[in-house]
C-alpha cells in the first residue's frame, strides 16, 4: 500500500523506494509504454485476420449505367433479359478481404511487435533502476547533511562556550580583547555554515519528494537510516561485475533486441518486392431511384506484384539498413559506457573504504587535540587561535567521515545499477 503522508513521518529507504515505484510519473509512463506496445501486438495480429466491411454509396452518371453486368447468352430477342439502366445509382453491400501472402511481412510484423513490447519492458526496468539509484543517492545525501548539521550544531555550541570562557578571561585580565574578536568571527562563520547546511538539507528533501512523486509538496517527511545489516556487503570482483552487467543490464539487453528488430525491418522492407496474394469477395446490391435493388456477389483470388514504384522500395530498404547501423553504434556506445560505469563504481567503493579508515583515525586525534587545547587555554598556556584551529580540524574530520560513509553507500548503489540489479518486477 502507498504511504499516507499526514504531517511529518519518519520513513526508511525501503519505504521511500516502495512509494516511488508506485507514484513516480516517469516510471508510470514507462509502464504505460508496455501497455501501448501490447496493443501493437494485437494490431499486428489483426493484420493477418480476414477483414469484413460494410459500405454504401450514391452515384450520378452522365449516361445511364447498368445496375448489373450485361450477360447475354443466345440470340437477342424479345425474351432477352436486359439489365436496368439508371443515371442515379445507389449501392449497398458487404466486402471481404483475407491476406494470404505478403512477402513474410505478416509474420515478421507480429514478431517485431512482440520484440517492441519486450524492449518496453527492458526500458521500464532501466527507468526503475535509475529511479532506485537516484533515490538512494538523495536518501544518503540527506543522512550526510543531517550528520553535518549535527556536527555544525555541536561546533556552534562549543564556540559559544569558548566565547564565554574568553569573556571570563577578559574580565580577569588574563586574555586580550583580540581573543574575543577572534571568537566572535569564528562563531559567525560556524553559524553561517550551519545555515548553509540547513538550506541544503531542505532543498534535498524537496528533491526526494519530487522523485517519490508526492503531489503535495508542502507535506513534511523525515527519513531514518533503518536497520543496518551487520554483515559487510560482498563486493564482486571487477570481471564478475562486467559479466553480470552485459548479461542482465536492461539497457544492453534492450539494445540487442533493437538490433534484432532492425534486422527484421530490413527483411520486411525487402519483402515488399514480393507479390501480395489475397482473397477478396463482396455481396452487394444496386438500384436506381425506385430502390429496387439488384443483388450480385463475387469471390476471387488476387495478386499484386510491384513492377515500378520510382525507387520507393529501394529507399525503404536503404533507410532500414541505415537504422540497423545506428543501432549497432548505439550498442558499441552502451558497451563503452557500461564498462566505465562498472569501473567507476568499484573505484568509488575502494576510495570510500580507504577514506573511512583514515578519517576515523583523524577524528580521534582531532578530539584529543581539542581537549588539550581547551585545557591549555584554561590554564593560560594556550591561545584562542589554537582552540579555534583545533575545533575547525575536528569539524573537518567529522565532515570527511560523513562524506566517506555515505559515498560508500552511494557507490554500492551505483554498482548495483551498473550490473543491472534492482530492476524489479514489472508492475
Amino acid at each position: 500500500k502507498a504511504l499516507q503522508y499526514q504531517g511529518q513521518q519518519h520513513i526508511t529507504l525501503a519505504a521511500v523506494i516502495d512509494y516511488a515505484v508506485r507514484n513516480n510519473p516517469r516510471l508510470r509512463i514507462s509502464d504505460k509504454e508496455i501497455i501501448a506496445e501490447t496493443y501493437g501486438i494485437n494490431t499486428a495480429k489483426a493484420e493477418r485476420m480476414p477483414r469484413i466491411d460494410f459500405g454504401s454509396g450514391a452515384t450520378r452518371y452522365r449516361y445511364a449505367a447498368p445496375l448489373t453486368p450485361i450477360v447475354i447468352s443466345g440470340p437477342v430477342g424479345p425474351g432477352t433479359d436486359f439489365p436496368d439502366f439508371e443515371r442515379n445509382v445507389y449501392d449497398v453491400g458487404g466486402y471481404f478481404r483475407f491476406p494470404i501472402f505478403k512477402g513474410g511481412r505478416l509474420v515478421r510484423g507480429v514478431q517485431v511487435a512482440e520484440m517492441k513490447r519486450s524492449v518496453a519492458q527492458d526500458n521500464y526496468s532501466t527507468t526503475r533502476q535509475e529511479l532506485v539509484y537516484n533515490l538512494t543517492s538523495v536518501f544518503y545525501k540527506i543522512l550526510e547533511l543531517e550528520k553535518l548539521l549535527e556536527a555544525n550544531e555541536a561546533t556552534v555550541k562549543q564556540l559559544e562556550a569558548h566565547k564565554r570562557d574568553v569573556e571570563v578571561h577578559l574580565k580577569t585580565g588574563t586574555a586580550p580583547k583580540l581573543d574575543l574578536l577572534k571568537a566572535d568571527v569564528e562563531l559567525s562563520h560556524a553559524q553561517e555554515r550551519r545555515l548553509l547546511v540547513k538550506n541544503s538539507l531542505e532543498s534535498t528533501y524537496e528533491l526526494l519528494k519530487t522523485l517519490m512523486g508526492i503531489d503535495d509538496m508542502s507535506s513534511g517527511i523525515a527519513i531514518e537510516p533503518g536497520p543496518q545489516s551487520k554483515e559487510a556487503a560482498m563486493i564482486p570482483a571487477l570481471d564478475e561485475s562486467m559479466q553480470k552487467a552485459f548479461s542482465q543490464r536492461p539497457e544492453y539487453v534492450a539494445v540487442m533486441k533493437k538490433k534484432k528488430i532492425s534486422e527484421e525491418k530490413v527483411k520486411i522492407a525487402w519483402g515488399k518486392r514480393l507479390p501480395d496474394i489475397y482473397a477478396a469477395g463482396e455481396y452487394s446490391g444496386k438500384s436506381g431511384d425506385s430502390l429496387a435493388f439488384k443483388e450480385n456477389w463475387s469471390f476471387g483470388l488476387k495478386m499484386m506484384l510491384p513492377v515500378f514504384d520510382g525507387g520507393l522500395i529501394r529507399s525503404e530498404i536503404d533507410k532500414e539498413r541505415n537504422e540497423l547501423e545506428k543501432v549497432k553504434e548505439e550498442e558499441r556506445f552502451l558497451k563503452i559506457a557500461i564498462t566505465r560505469e562498472v569501473r567507476d563504481a568499484h573505484l568509488g567503493i575502494a576510495n570510500a573504504e580507504e577514506r573511512v579508515t583514515v578519517t576515523g583515525k583523524a577524528i580521534a586525534s582531532a578530539k584529543e587535540s581539542l581537549r588539550v587545547e581547551l585545557l591549555k587555554y584554561d590554564t593560560g598556556s594556550g591561545t584562542s587561535t589554537d582552540v579555534i584551529d583545533a575545533q575547525t580540524a575536528l569539524l573537518r574530520a567529522e565532515t570527511d567521515l560523513c562524506q566517506a560513509l555515505y559515498d560508500k553507500e552511494v557507490a554500492l548503489a551505483l554498482l548495483r545499477k551498473a550490473t543491472g540489479e534492482g530492476g524489479g518486477d514489472l508492475q
